[in-house]
């Protein structure tokens, strides 16, 4: 029955009410009901005179109740809000299947289980419209071919089972197919995108020219070295021919102006050659010594003075310095195993007057001090004893005069600077090298 069940709670006071009030519990709908004034004192009640009540519901589901079946020996009690529950497992509620399948089925839920549960239950499937029993319709639910399912590439389309593996095959946007060119894979949505930047793909030469459509990868040394239409310059560009042309003119326009490229090639030389010029004197301006002070590094020292010893006359020549910008032009030179007076035992070492880009302006004669240092490579240099010699030169002397040409003389110095026994005895020759200092100085002290 459906029921406004018999389980009927006979009299309860309203809550706004004194009166006592008629309450039904309906197990269907899980409710209280009440009927109207005038049906109080009737034992039975009218369906269309039932209606909610639910100012007293809270209140009413917490009461304790016995199940409905206690009479046929249900032991069961509990509040009336879970009394539709245990109904549902209750097994004196239960009653046989009417589909006859064997089952017993609560009361509650006997429609449902006729309509979703029941084996012998006849349910047609909503995509093939075919009809089946219970047993084969829970079977066939997820497998039958009519059903719309999504794509397993997740292309968002919903198709049907039968049609699924065509639509994979040759439907489905993120299918992976293999580009034509590189034989790589893509998804086929992005393969276009893909033929944009693949370095296989054939594109055509932007020249124009009649060679077939070149490899993407490959077009820049298309048209660097095989390209007939590229616009080139001739190689004699630099010289001065303004030639630009298609490239297969080029050897063409190269046998016609031989002549011409070769008058161009010894122009440029030409000024090649006075560019070099102008290049060497700024480079000797920018590296000269304005200093007046010289630091002369003289390596392999000891090979050196072996080839003076054999060589009559074997001169070290220092690079010019000056004593400022526009002043002296000086240099020195050295002879490891002497001159003159110190042939063959000493060092012998001079400074001579050169040419000057200024000498027209200087005063003559010559007349700063000259000093010449030979350094100690001593590895305490507190404890150095450098060997120094100076002079002040005398103006009566040719060699402090305005010179006119590259003296063919030593200039003046020290025949015998240094003995090769003292050149020994302390560190003036340290790793095969020695340093001297030549110093020019307008002050007239002699240095010590």
């Amino acid at each position: 029955m459906s029921v406004l069940s018999q389980f009927c709670l006979a009299r309860w006071k309203s809550v706004d009410s004194l009166t006592p009030t008629a309450l039904v519990y309906n197990l269907s709908s899980d409710s209280i009901l009440t009927c109207s004034d005038d049906d109080e004192t009737s034992n039975s009640m009218e369906f269309s005179k039932v209606y909610p009540e639910s100012s007293s519901q809270k209140t009413i589901f917490s009461s304790v109740v016995y199940c409905i079946h206690r009479k046929e020996g249900c032991e069961w009690n509990g509040e009336l809000r879970k009394l539709k529950a245990h109904l549902l497992s209750c097994s004196l509620d239960a009653i046989p299947c009417r589909m006859q399948c064997g089952q017993q089925v609560s009361r509650l839920a006997h429609d449902d289980h006729g309509r979703n549960f029941c084996p012998n239950r006849r349910q047609i499937c909503d995509y093939c419209q075919v009809e089946f029993n219970g047993l084969q319709y829970d079977s066939h639910v997820g497998t039958c071919t009519m059903e719309p399912v999504y794509c397993d590439n997740k292309c968002g389309q919903k198709i049907s089972r039968k049609q699924m593996m065509q639509h994979k095959a040759i439907e489905c946007g993120k299918r992976l197919v293999a580009c034509r060119y590189c034989a790589k894979d893509f998804s086929y949505d992005t393969l276009q995108a893909h033929h944009a930047k693949c370095g296989r793909y054939p594109i055509a030469c932007p020249n124009q020219c009649d060679s077939p459509k070149v490899v993407r990868e490959e077009l820049e040394s298309h048209l660097k070295d095989n390209c007939p239409a590229l616009m080139v310059s001739c190689p004699f560009k630099e010289a001065g021919c303004r030639f630009k042309g298609p490239r297969f003119s080029l050897d063409k326009h190269q046998e016609e102006g031989m002549k011409q490229h070769l008058l161009l090639m010894c122009g440029l030389a030409t000024r090649q050659q006075q560019q070099l010029s102008t290049l060497r004197s700024t480079v000797s301006r920018v590296s000269l010594n304005y200093t007046g002070t010289f630091l002369w590094r003289i390596n392999d020292v000891q090979t050196k003075i072996a080839e003076a010893r054999i060589k009559e006359g074997f001169e070290l020549i220092s690079a010019p310095f000056y004593t400022s910008q526009y002043g002296y032009k000086l240099q020195a030179s050295l002879f490891l195993n002497g001159n003159g007076s110190g042939e063959g035992a000493y060092v012998s070492i001079y400074i001579k007057i050169l040419p000057g880009e200024y000498d027209a302006l200087l005063k003559w004669p010559f007349s700063h001090t000259v000093s010449f240092t030979l350094y100690d490579q001593a590895a305490n240099p507190d404890k150095a004893c450098n060997i120094v010699e100076s002079f002040i030169p005398d103006p009566t002397w040719e060699n402090f005069q305005r010179p006119s040409r590259e003296p063919d003389a030593l200039g003046f110095g020290f025949p015998r600077f240094v003995s090769h026994d003292m050149l020994k005895k302390r560190h003036f020759v340290k790793d095969d090298v020695l340093f001297l200092k030549v110093r020019v100085d307008p002050a007239k002290n002699m240095a010590v």
